[in-house]
């Protein structure tokens, strides 16, 4: 059968209409990834995430072997998933406590320049060991193979901390990043002359790919438990899990923002975020896309329980304009939850690593996988690109 011209560029212009409608379905999905009494561990608690260069997903937390308490005897494991969090490899021990050690607050970060990732943690000797001066220890150890393997823990602790001052000085949780400059950027709290009173915020960074790190000046104001983003101009944002009043403003459940102008050495005034209400808890934040890098939008995206008093309600929202707003948020799962982590998968959805259960927030640590779509019901259908996701390193030739 013979066509004409015409009906010929009719159904050839019908085929380039379906193939260029990139419109996804909504996609969610949930899979248990830690459970209480897993490997006869009592609790598994606060997550930290990265997707590797290689889109695998690292999901680390602290497997808490007798109790559910902090600075109890801890290890710091991992699960390795390789098919976008569908799986995960078995339970890895990547740091173990030794005796009453707790080993706390997994921040892994990518360092993009050779693929290889960081995992930052802090060393208690135990529980009453907190507000002791130079007790708790920072360490960094290496991953070369995607997770599968690590480096002997190296202590950082005199590199960032003034061991005779304050005692508590930790970093993350949650997870690192690495700046359009090539810095290793991570979250750091601690205590000026020890207490819980005098938490306070900063950040320390590497300029070498992390063999050596310096720490930048405290936030103003009282906090702890941070995450931080690079904003599309190159500035940073500091989002604090706020632990007392800010600015005056006593008692009110937010999250505090702060902003860096010199990549973390120092930092604005910090403020409350009125979109951001939290039942004091930690949050996690993390750009989805920008568009110097090919993105349709700049995007960020902020994960926290949004409740003024409980730990319920884990939300996802997103940011079109730098964090200035909010204008998205969608309840991943109404229910008891607590700490969680971010990430963007190779694929463009996202990852939610998160605390939750059915009665409490710790009786699992749940990875959850969705898309914009689903996050916005539709209104938001992002026009992805080859370069979307993979940010650019200004040191490297382009």
């Amino acid at each position: 059968m013979k066509f004409s011209r015409t009906v010929i560029v009719l159904l050839l212009a019908r085929v380039l209409l379906i193939f260029s409608d990139s419109r996804a379905e909504p996609l969610f999905r949930q899979v248990d990834v830690f459970l209480k009494g897993e490997q006869g561990v009592h609790t598994y608690r606060i997550p930290g995430m990265v997707v590797t260069s290689k889109g695998t997903v690292l999901a680390f937390c602290e497997a808490r072997k007798d109790s559910s308490g902090d600075q109890t005897p801890t290890d710091m494991v991992l699960k390795r998933s390789e098919d976008g969090g569908a799986s995960w490899q078995p339970l890895q021990v990547v740091v173990k406590g030794r005796g009453l050690e707790a080993i706390m607050n997994p921040t892994p970060v990518v360092n993009r320049r050779d693929g290889s990732v960081l995992l930052l943690c802090n060393r208690f000797p135990d529980v009453n060991s907190q507000f002791k001066p130079g007790a708790v220890r920072q360490l960094v150890l290496k991953s070369v193979d995607d997770g599968k393997t690590w480096s002997a823990p190296v202590d950082i602790s005199g590199q960032v901390s003034d061991t005779s001052a304050g005692a508590s000085l930790c970093v993350g949780p949650g997870m690192g990043i690495q700046t359009r400059t090539g810095r290793l950027v991570v979250p750091f709290w601690h205590h000026e002359g020890g207490g819980e009173p005098d938490l306070l915020d900063s950040v320390i960074y590497s300029d070498d790919d992390g063999k050596r790190w310096k720490r930048g000046a405290t936030v103003s104001g009282f906090g702890d438990e941070s995450q931080v983003v690079e904003l599309a101009d190159g500035s940073l944002l500091f989002s604090i899990r706020s632990t007392r009043d800010c600015a005056g403003d006593r008692g009110h459940r937010r999250t505090k923002v702060a902003f860096s102008r010199d990549g973390g050495i120092s930092w604005s005034q910090a403020s409350l975020d009125d979109a951001l209400i939290s039942p004091c808890c930690q949050a996690s934040i993390l750009r989805y896309s920008l568009k110097r890098e090919g993105a349709d939008k700049n995007r960020l995206l902020f994960s926290n329980p949004a409740h003024i008093s409980k730990r319920v309600n884990m939300t996802v929202r997103v940011s079109y304009d730098e964090g200035k707003s909010w204008p998205v948020a969608r309840s991943v799962y109404e229910g008891p939850s607590a700490y969680s982590c971010l990430g963007v998968l190779s694929d463009g959805t996202i990852g939610v690593l998160f605390e939750t259960g059915e009665s409490h927030a710790y009786e699992k640590i749940a990875f959850a996988r969705l898309n914009l779509e689903w996050l916005t019901h539709g209104r938001d259908q992002p026009q992805r690109s080859a370069r979307q996701g993979k940010q650019t390193l200004a040191t490297e030739k382009r």
